[in-house]
C-alpha cells in the first residue's frame, strides 16, 4: 500500500513536471539514492551482553545481605548471545543466598573476644549441597553453612582464643585448631587464619583433627 501511494504521487508530479518515460519513473522510485540527513530506522541486534547491562551480577555484590539474590542463567550462552555450551538449559528457578565462611567475625561496636549466635532457621540452599543455617547475635544476621544435627535455638560460639587447655566445642562451634583435642570431627577448614572456610565444605564431608596428614572423608 505504501508503494502504491508513493508511486501514484511520484506519478502526479510527473504528469504537473511533462511526459516522462516510465522506465525512468521506476528508478527514480526504487533507486534514487537517499539523502545524507536521512536516518534510516532499523532495529538494533540485542544480545545477552545489551540485556543484562543492567542487572547487577551476584558476584559482584560487595555488601553482605542475607536476602536471596536472583540469578540469570545463562543457557550456555556466551555475552554475545551465541551458544557455547550444548545441553544447558531450563530447570527451575534459583536464588543466592551469600554465605558467611569466615565464622569469627565481631561486630565493629562489639568488644573483641568470643562472641555467640542463636540458629534462628535451616534451609534447603539449591547453589550447594550441604544444608544452611541463619544465625543471629547482636545486631546483624547471617548466612552459615549447618552441621548435620544443628537444631533451630542452638547457640554456637565463635571464638579465635588458644589456651593451654583444650576446649569441650559442641557441635557447629568455630575454634581455632591448636584450641581442639585430638580426635575432633571438623569441617569448614580455613588455609590462612581470617580467610574464611575454603576447605571441607560439601555435605558429608569432615576430618578428624590429628598431627598426621588431613585427609577428607565422607559420611
Amino acid at each position: 500500500m505504501a508503494l502504491r501511494a508513493l508511486s501514484r504521487a511520484l506519478g502526479a508530479l510527473s504528469l504537473a513536471a511533462g511526459p516522462r518515460p516510465a522506465a525512468q519513473v521506476m528508478s527514480n522510485v526504487f533507486f534514487q539514492p537517499s539523502s545524507a540527513g536521512m536516518l534510516i530506522a532499523s532495529r538494533s541486534f540485542l544480545t545477552s551482553g545489551i540485556l543484562n547491562a543492567n542487572i547487577v551480577s551476584w558476584k559482584n555484590r560487595t555488601k553482605y545481605t542475607i536476602t536471596p539474590v536472583k540469578k540469570r542463567k545463562s543457557g550456555g550462552r556466551d555475552h554475545t548471545g551465541r551458544i557455547r555450551v550444548h545441553g544447558i538449559g531450563g530447570g527451575h528457578k534459583q536464588c543466592y543466598r551469600m554465605i558467611d565462611f569466615l565464622r569469627f567475625r565481631p561486630e565493629q561496636e562489639a568488644k573483641p573476644g568470643p562472641f555467640e549466635e542463636r540458629v534462628i532457621d535451616i534451609c534447603y540452599d539449591p547453589c550447594r549441597s550441604a544444608d544452611i543455617a541463619l544465625v543471629a547475635g547482636g545486631n546483624r544476621k547471617r548466612w552459615i553453612i549447618a552441621t548435620e544435627n544443628m537444631k533451630i535455638g542452638d547457640v554456637l560460639l565463635n571464638s579465635d582464643h588458644i589456651g593451654r587447655m583444650a576446649v569441650s566445642a559442641r557441635e557447629g562451634d568455630a575454634h581455632p585448631l591448636g584450641a581442639l583435642p585430638i580426635g575432633t570431627l571438623i569441617n569448614n577448614l580455613e588455609s590462612e587464619p581470617g580467610r574464611g572456610a575454603q576447605y571441607i565444605r560439601a555435605a558429608g564431608a569432615r576430618d578428624m583433627y590429628g598431627h598426621s596428614r588431613p585427609g577428607v572423608e565422607g559420611r
